[in-house]
């Protein structure tokens, strides 16, 4: 077997190699298991992001993962790193009182995307106002 030429190279073999082993466990409260991912699902899921985020032109630039805890956030960053986008995590913000800290990542590491769930999405959008225009939003779990 050749060595992995990256961290890609590696999920794609783990993925050939064990499928259905799995590769991340999600701990809801750090003791019960609340998901799973195989490594084929990982694979799968970060390959769909990785060709939505090349499609959309978003190799070479970065993408804000704004992402509750879970296994999202997970397939997310592997789909940036198949889609050639830089990954910039930031936790969500917990109501409005939280959005400057958001704005200020925002605008420093100003990204061509925004990667979330439907339900965050919807619920983040309005409170970027006119720093949201021109970003493109993105619910990874309709992919």
């Amino acid at each position: 077997m050749t060595q992995p030429r990256s961290l890609v190279d590696l999920l794609r073999a783990r993925a050939a190699a064990g499928p259905d082993r799995p590769a991340y466990t999600f701990l809801a409260d750090g003791e019960t298991e609340a998901a799973r991912l195989s490594y084929a699902g990982v694979d799968a899921a970060a390959r769909a992001l990785g060709d939505t985020l090349r499609r959309a032109g978003c190799a070479g630039e970065r993408a804000l993962l704004l992402y509750p805890q879970g296994l999202e956030f997970v397939t997310a960053f592997w789909g940036c790193l198949y889609g050639g986008a830089v990954a910039v995590p930031a936790y969500p913000p917990r109501g409005e009182r939280g959005l400057p800290r958001l704005r200020a990542i925002l605008a420093d590491a100003a990204p061509r995307a925004v990667l979330t769930t439907r339900a965050l999405l919807d619920e983040v959008r309005p409170w970027f106002g006119e720093a949201g225009d021109g970003l493109l939003w993105i619910a990874t779990d309709e992919i």
